[in-house]
């Protein structure tokens, strides 16, 4: 049986999570209510901060829902290091409720995403038609500039 797994930071990019996870397929776009973004999470690849979600009761993270294969998730795992794997509900266009898996930082402080990071999280968060004042939430976040590749 698949399962339903919500990015919401850089596996957002539907080329990167296909790279990890072969048999993804997105299927739309959600949101998780009651959470806040942050960068909680120092990614070495990155050379920054790295997305995570945090309990808020006004906030809601928007991402998108992909359907991997059991054995694809047990992949992400290996690269989704210093998160956990949760449980979350998210609701889609029509506030239909979808349970999801997803991740989010074991030992959360807080760092600057990398201006490429943020990037990254932007180009694909217009691919997945998010509100547009969710992309101005982004756009507001402070970065520091790159000095790796990421």
């Amino acid at each position: 049986m698949r399962v339903r797994y919500f990015a919401y930071g850089s596996n957002l990019d539907a080329r990167q999570l296909e790279k990890r996870c072969p048999s993804a397929t997105g299927l739309f776009r959600a949101r998780l209510p009651h959470h806040r973004l942050d960068f909680t999470y120092y990614s070495s690849r990155w050379v920054g901060g790295a997305a995570d979600v945090l309990p808020h009761s006004d906030g809601q993270v928007w991402g998108a829902v992909y359907e991997l294969d059991p054995l694809d998730l047990a992949r992400l795992d290996r690269f989704e290091r210093g998160y956990e794997r949760v449980v979350l509900r998210v609701l889609d266009d029509e506030e239909c409720e979808h349970l999801v898996t997803s991740y989010t930082v074991r030992e959360k402080r807080s760092f600057r995403p990398t201006d490429i990071y943020l990037d990254k999280m932007l180009r694909w968060a217009e691919h997945w038609r998010l509100p547009d004042e969710y992309l101005a939430e982004l756009r507001r976040v402070p970065v520091h500039r790159a000095r790796g590749h990421g």
